[in-house]
């Protein structure tokens, strides 16, 4: 829950640095395994690191026993990861927490000059128009976007990633099989592009405080926080 005291405003709790922290890590351990079976050959030395310590113990190729490792572990921490945002977006929902969303309430004209005046903030330094700095909510219309764009990755990530597993079981034919494996790749890119923007913006030497306060205790000041989401102020200060 959000909350203003000794001129300070919490923007993350404890709950929601667990669940970004346990994203954070399971995403990169799943981009890392999954890297490692889309591009065998680039990731070769890393095969082999991985399964050399158990490479003599079975008797194979440090590299076989790596990719092998690398495609268990990936199939593993997919599940963990889709159990863990069936559970937590149930969480959300159920206590109304889904306020990423709420820029998109804007009209379409807002939106856009909206997205509009934030990527030529982030991309050329210029300032915010008053109009656009006095609206912004604690997501902006930006972050709803990508977001947007983070769904439709992680659907197809799971939908195409649990359906490669139970191929046999389903009886799916090679063709299926490689129209599946050609939208668990789509859906990693799409899931990529949002990490690298959600990444730059997070860097971005106006947003500092964000990145402190998701890695430290959860709240910047409250002067940040009515310059740069005062629409958001108002509700939490409304209660």
């Amino acid at each position: 829950m959000s909350s203003v005291k000794y001129e300070e405003v919490e923007i993350a709790s404890i709950g929601y640095k667990i669940a970004h922290s346990l994203n954070l890590v399971l995403f990169t351990l799943l981009a890392i395994t999954g890297v490692l079976l889309l591009f065998p050959g680039l990731f070769n030395w890393l095969a082999y690191a991985v399964g050399a310590p158990l490479a003599a113990a079975v008797g194979l190729p440090a590299t076989s026993v790596g990719l092998e490792l690398g495609r268990t572990s990936h199939r593993f921490l997919g599940m963990l990861w889709g159990l863990f945002l069936i559970v937590y977006g149930i969480y959300l929902v159920m206590f109304n927490r889904v306020r990423i969303f709420d820029a998109l309430r804007k009209p379409i004209s807002h939106q856009i000059r909206e997205a509009s005046a934030l990527t030529k903030h982030y991309l050329l330094g210029k300032p915010l128009p008053e109009d656009v700095a006095k609206n912004l909510e604690r997501h902006n219309v930006l972050v709803a976007y990508m977001t947007i764009l983070l769904f439709i990755g992680v659907v197809l990530l799971s939908a195409s990633g649990v359906l490669m597993v139970y191929r046999d079981v389903l009886g799916l034919s090679l063709n299926d099989f490689r129209l599946l494996l050609l939208m668990h790749d789509l859906g990693f890119y799409l899931s990529l592009i949002f990490v690298l923007l959600h990444l730059f913006a997070s860097l971005h030497p106006s947003n500092r405080p964000l990145l402190v306060a998701m890695f430290g205790y959860g709240k910047v000041s409250l002067e940040w926080v009515q310059k740069h989401m005062p629409r958001f102020l108002s509700r939490v200060q409304r209660g």
